[in-house]
């Protein structure tokens, strides 16, 4: 192309300018950014104003943290205040491990208290979780001391831990608390809502580091601590039964064997045991077995413990004469349903009387020929059996008692001998209960007052009658063929001297489903009585279950009984518990208890707890006794004796006394001071010249030394103590 001067124009290399942009672009870019800002806005408003509460609370949440303070548990006691279950403040520690500086340094700080090595405490602490626990049950002077470092990241929690001070004494009654303070079994159960106070909280700030300190803008809920059970339970007796359940299991190798132990005129049980048992304080070492109180859930057919029911109708509804009613007991075999039934001797004539005193089988089944079906049943019921006793623990059995439209053609047979029915422990004890309460039918219990820390009454338990089984009168003539039993029949060796008794041996076969046949190799053996007749104190029920060595009731059942009422009846008469009679005048219950005070002989054959005395003191007494002794050391304080307190002595053996002698090279056994005052447990290390360091003030809780173990005059002992 030519301009007009005839010059070539060179397009090429003239500039070319950027198009505008459409105007309907830039209207388009420009209200998408107002919208855009616009969401900004909007969204801004929304966190500031309608969502501001949920921002400040996730804010919060970061900085602070709202800690659970656990309340303490109240304390079980005995019926004399004897601490049997409390709670001990321990520690458990943990860490954070992002906010734990120098992890190899303070790691090896932290193991040094906490008895774990310096890589173990590392492994741990080297980890992708934000919490992490080292270690749990530190005590309180540990704990202060991990405190005093001022680690950041470390965290320590107050936690509660469950101390039972006489270990398996009574395990099966006081039952257990896990790791995390929970009830599991027993009074600890059955109590719970009383025991387990009410948590309190606090808030507490936390900064970057992970240092927590209170926020004083909320005021912190305190907890509120349990209430205290006062029980019926004298843990001395409890001890006693423990002990000597365990002596007959093992003396008969049986499987196992349950104690009951019961004030008939009021109810309460004053102990129970079962072996094998367990200790609470160590709960999780054992199989669910050892955790079953069998004098509650355990059924069994009784045998002969229960022709009382026979004769109570015999007394009551057959009117028989006892001294001259004859019964022909077929020389000790009797056939019956394609079985026979045999007596434990070849008895021929017997009076009615003597068919219980003798506990024929036979003469038992011929008599109960002549009772009516339901009277029977009825008779069986009003005695509490077919129904649980109701009893303030968990788990109570009912036991199984068939109503006459069940019955077989034989069942009335053998139900009159204690078969084709099934009790447990506890019922057996009450219904003699019954007897011996003149015919009136207790409730039994274990708590009797629920009382705050400061010793506010909260709840009362009082005696309970259910209802009256038999006439006083019935009841009478029951007592005293029950007292024959002992004296001149089954019985004999549950005699004691000076003492009367009355009771019924039990010897149960087990029937076999598979033969329908009953074991000749598998029994039950019992033994169930009270004493002293006159003015019954204690009911007494000691059931043995499959015997090896023996199997009568009356060889392995009976000599436990006698062994357990001798050590009780010697122990001094102002630990025997003072018990009236509901509903009777203030005159009657004070002679009644003077009565039964005066019942009770001095018995001189028994060995008196002589541990924590005096040498001096304790030669007077055996003296008295004219007990023949030796001293084992040159100490001036008795720490330990053989054989052991209120076992009964035969006057053959020789008592030894060990000292605390600083010379004797058996070193002197720290004895058991758990369960006293600080006062008593002061007064028995006093004759030590052994620095004692107390922490609290009450009843000693712990111990240490442990009970038992050796010492040194260089020992320290440290008792620990919780106000009851």
């Amino acid at each position: 192309m030519l301009e007009k001067t005839g010059r070539r124009i060179n397009k090429a290399a003239r500039p070319k300018s950027s198009p505008p942009l459409p105007h309907h672009r830039l209207v388009v870019l420009g209200i998408f950014w107002v919208l855009g800002l616009s969401l900004v806005v909007i969204k801004l408003a929304i966190i500031q104003v309608f969502s501001h509460g949920k921002y400040e609370k996730i804010a919060k949440g970061q900085m602070e943290n709202r800690l659970v303070l656990p309340a303490q548990r109240g304390n079980i006691l005995d019926r004399n205040g004897q601490v049997l279950a409390t709670d001990l403040i321990y520690y458990s520690l943990a860490v954070r491990p992002k906010l734990l500086k120098n992890p190899e340094s303070n790691a090896r700080k932290i193991a040094d208290f906490i008895q774990q090595s310096r890589n173990s405490v590392l492994q741990k602490v080297r980890t992708s979780k934000p919490f992490v626990y080292l270690a749990h049950r530190l005590t309180p002077e540990t704990a202060e001391k991990i405190r005093a470092l001022k680690l950041q990241g470390v965290i320590l929690e107050k936690k509660f831990s469950r101390y039972y001070p006489y270990g398996q004494t009574g395990a099966h009654l006081l039952g257990y608390c896990d790791f995390d303070n929970h009830a599991k079994a027993g009074l600890e159960m059955g109590y719970d809502e009383f025991l387990k106070g009410t948590p309190g909280w606090s808030i507490y700030l936390r900064d970057a580091l992970g240092n927590q300190f209170p926020n004083l803008d909320f005021a912190a809920s305190e907890p509120v601590n349990g209430m205290h059970l006062e029980t019926t339970i004298d843990v001395v007796y409890q001890g006693i039964l423990d002990e000597e359940v365990k002596k007959a299991v093992e003396a008969h190798q049986a499987g196992s064997g349950s104690a009951i132990l019961m004030n008939p005129l009021t109810g309460e049980v004053l102990g129970m045991a079962n072996y094998p048992g367990y200790n609470p304080n160590e709960y999780n070492r054992y199989s669910m077995e050892r955790y079953l109180n069998r004098a509650i859930t355990d059924l069994y057919e009784p045998g002969s413990t229960f022709k009382m029911v026979s004769l109570a109708l015999c007394l009551e509804q057959l009117h028989l004469d006892m001294q001259n009613e004859i019964i022909y007991c077929e020389n000790g075999s009797y056939p019956i349903a394609q079985k026979v039934i045999k007596d434990h001797h070849r008895f021929g004539n017997l009076t009615a009387r003597q068919v219980f005193e003798n506990s024929s089988n036979i003469g038992v089944i011929k008599l109960s020929k002549r009772f009516k079906a339901p009277l029977f049943y009825r008779y069986a019921r009003d005695f509490g059996f077919g129904a649980p006793a109701g009893i303030d623990l968990p788990a109570e059995a009912g036991g199984i008692l068939h109503k006459p439209a069940e019955y077989s053609r034989h069942s009335l047979s053998f139900m009159s001998i204690g078969y084709e029915v099934a009790v447990t422990p506890l019922q057996i004890a009450s219904a003699y209960a019954a007897v011996a309460n003149d015919g009136r039918l207790m409730q039994p219990y274990l708590v009797r007052r629920v009382v705050d820390s400061k010793g506010k009454e909260h709840k009362e338990y009082r005696p309970r009658p259910i209802r009256e089984v038999v006439s006083p009168e019935t009841a009478r003539q029951m007592k005293t063929i029950l007292q024959g039993v002992v004296e001149n029949g089954t019985g004999k060796n549950a005699r004691i001297e000076g003492i009367s008794i009355a009771g019924k041996t039990g010897t149960a076969q087990r029937l076999d489903r598979n033969t329908n046949t009953f074991s000749s190799n598998s029994h039950i053996a019992s033994f169930v009585g009270f004493f002293p007749v006159e003015a019954p104190r204690f009911v007494l029920l000691v059931v043995i279950n499959n015997p090896r060595l023996g199997y009568y009731g009356s060889q392995v059942a009976a000599p436990a009984f006698r062994n357990i009422a001798q050590r009780i009846i010697g122990l001094p008469q102002n630990d025997l518990p003072q018990w009236d009679r509901p509903g009777e005048p203030e005159e009657k219950k004070s002679a009644s208890v003077v009565y039964a005070r005066a019942d009770f002989p001095e018995v001189k054959n028994v060995m008196p707890a002589l541990e924590g005395l005096a040498v001096n003191k304790a030669s007077r007494m055996l003296k008295k006794k004219d007990v023949e002794y030796e001293i084992v050391g040159k100490g001036e304080t008795v720490y330990r004796q053989e054989p052991s307190a209120y076992t009964p002595l035969n006057g053959k053996e020789k008592v030894r006394l060990f000292t605390d002698a600083a010379g004797d090279p058996r070193r002197a056994l720290m004895p058991r001071v758990t369960g006293l005052t600080l006062k008593e447990a002061l007064q028995v290390l006093s004759t030590w010249n052994i620095p004692v360091e107390v922490e609290g003030s009450g009843v000693v809780v712990r111990q240490l030394p442990g009970a038992g173990q050796r010492m040194q005059h260089n020992t320290k002992i440290k008792l620990v103590c919780n106000p009851t």
